[in-house]
């Protein structure tokens, strides 16, 4: 578990090399964090260029011609135009959090968590599956509905919230 390039550069700063697959809790946990900000980052990046693309420079130019402040063209220009673009990133991405599941069980395992503390890491979907497995059908529907209840829920207020903020 030597090998790498960020336990490489842990030993270039006098550091001892970590075993980031079966080794002490928080370095799995680094990876788990890495690992979704690097799955979930592209899409966002991607969805956001899309919108900054779509806001049309005639505002920008307008605005450079007043000599208006960066940051009031970032606040009064960008931002409010970016705003579908913001809600439905944050609506996919509560949604994405909700219904993670394959990488706490790829990196952790099917005990989803620690060898001192296993299933802590389990979420609402590995609960679904769990139930599943017991030839629970009635707590796996249940949990489902509830999960779908609780993404409803939280869809619904961003909405709310982001209706007042949104311009189309």
């Amino acid at each position: 578990y030597t090998d790498g390039l960020v336990n490489l550069m842990i030993s270039w700063f006098g550091g001892e090399s970590v075993d980031f697959i079966t080794g002490p809790y928080w370095a799995k946990m680094f990876v788990l964090c890495f690992y979704t900000i690097w799955v979930v980052m592209p899409f966002k990046i991607l969805v956001l260029l899309g919108g900054l693309q779509s806001i049309n420079r005639q505002y920008y130019d307008a605005a450079r011609v007043d000599g208006t402040p960066r940051w009031r063209v970032l606040t009064k220009i960008t931002v409010p135009l970016l705003s579908p673009m913001l809600a439905y990133v944050v609506i996919t991405g509560f949604i994405g959090g909700f219904k993670e599941y394959t990488s706490i069980v790829g990196i952790f395992g099917e005990t989803m968590g620690p060898p001192d503390a296993a299933g802590r890491l389990n979420t609402m979907v590995g609960m679904i599956y769990d139930s599943l497995e017991l030839n629970k059908q009635g707590d796996a529907s249940a949990a489902a509905l509830i999960l779908f209840g609780i993404i409803l829920v939280v869809t619904m207020i961003n909405l709310w919230v982001s209706k007042k903020r949104v311009h189309y």
